[in-house]
């Protein structure tokens, strides 16, 4: 029997750990679930190569401030990448190189709106994947991510897709509320998703686990590669937003447990040299499986850097600003698994030392996964509502 073609759009190719890995998993759960599963090659609007139209602005009033600040952030990418460093190409290379060996996309390449909806690819099953796709703060047109593209009579589902906040916009909700009637089968990333999309359309959707947590410690294995110059021993600081408290809780646990710190710089301009720090600014995403899974202990306050800790059950803690307008996602994850006490708060006092008991957490995930797996299946083999 001819296996099932599924295409998955997404958010990768912008240097992003998150995003490459969390595609990169969506498609090889697919893969191994039986499906033909593939990415369909859209560039995100943060890619340099992607070609802006008129038709792939925003499709809501987007506010001046956020227009502001996304100018600012396509500046600083243009300067970063005419003063590029040798460690900094070969990092790119190395992102390059996963997509080569792990990915597979798309025969055709799509550069802009207007060519993935005039010539859109064919597959029996269309799937918006994990990340912040549905994010009302990115500028750009979202429609893609809705799944407009894809013909009428076929299926059309989301796995683990993420608004990224805890509310859409008034001036988007219309929007919003003719997109998600789209799709045949939703399913978000965190259970605030759940609510927001009852809230908006009425809907039920499924609350499935991120996609890099349906890939076991075994299968991320044969994606990691070995890190040069780390020692033995080390406490892991992986950031998105640098804080004092992070550094102060890595040199925290490094005393405790007389050891080196190494952190993962996500771009040039977070390599401000330390005593006792490594910092890695070359890492792909092959590198950066390797550098949690063999961590002594984890410090982040990314998303991402929370699930990989908790799926390589790591000693860690994630360490969170109150003000951020997205913590939900780590908090609903750590909710989940029990582990709200790993969470610290930047204006609070750094807790005493303590190991994880990981017997709750492994059930919570194993249980999500069950289920998620279970809607993957029914979403490509349903009927479309």
């Amino acid at each position: 029997m001819k296996k099932k073609t599924v295409g998955i759009i997404t958010i990768l190719k912008v240097n992003n750990y998150g995003a490459e890995l969390q595609s990169y998993a969506t498609q090889r759960i697919m893969n191994l679930m039986g499906y033909d599963a593939e990415i369909i090659d859209y560039l995100y609007y943060r890619n340099l190569s992607h070609i802006k139209e008129k038709c792939s602005m925003p499709f809501y009033p987007y506010p001046v401030k956020y227009r502001i600040k996304e100018f600012g952030l396509y500046i600083i990418d243009k300067i970063e990448q005419l003063f590029e460093s040798d460690l900094i190409k070969h990092r790119k290379m190395r992102f390059e190189e996963f997509h080569k060996h792990f990915n597979r996309f798309s025969v055709k390449q799509y550069k802009k709106y207007s060519e993935l909806f005039n010539n859109p690819p064919i597959y029996d099953a269309y799937c918006v994947g994990s990340d912040q796709v549905w994010n009302p703060r990115c500028y750009t047109n979202l429609n893609p991510y809705f799944l407009k593209f894809a013909p009428d009579v076929t299926t059309k589902f989301s796995y683990a897709s993420s608004f990224g906040v805890k509310d859409i916009p008034d001036s988007a909700r219309k929007q919003y509320i003719e997109c998600l009637q789209n799709l045949s089968y939703i399913g978000v990333r965190e259970e605030s998703g759940v609510d927001l999309v009852q809230k908006l359309t009425g809907r039920e959707a499924t609350w499935c686990l991120d996609p890099t947590l349906l890939l076991d410690r075994e299968e991320w294995n044969k994606v990691e590669t070995l890190v040069d110059g780390i020692p033995q021993q080390y406490a892991l600081v992986y950031e998105l937003h640098p804080t004092d408290k992070i550094m102060e809780t890595a040199q925290f646990l490094a005393e405790e447990l007389g050891c080196k710190i190494v952190r993962i710089c996500k771009n040039i301009s977070s390599t401000k040299k330390r005593p006792n720090v490594i910092n890695v600014v070359d890492a792909g995403p092959s590198e950066f499986i390797y550098l949690f899974n063999h961590a002594t202990a984890i410090v982040t306050n990314s998303f991402h850097g929370t699930a990989f800790s908790i799926n390589f059950r790591k000693d860690f803690y994630c360490v969170l600003t109150r003000k951020l307008p997205n913590n939900n996602r780590q908090l609903g994850l750590l909710n989940l698994c029990g582990l709200t006490d790993r969470i610290i708060y930047d204006d609070e006092p750094l807790p005493k030392w303590s190991t994880i008991d990981y017997t709750t957490a492994s059930k919570a995930i194993e249980d999500l996964k069950i289920k998620s797996i279970n809607y993957i299946q029914e979403a490509i083999n349903g009927q479309t509502k």
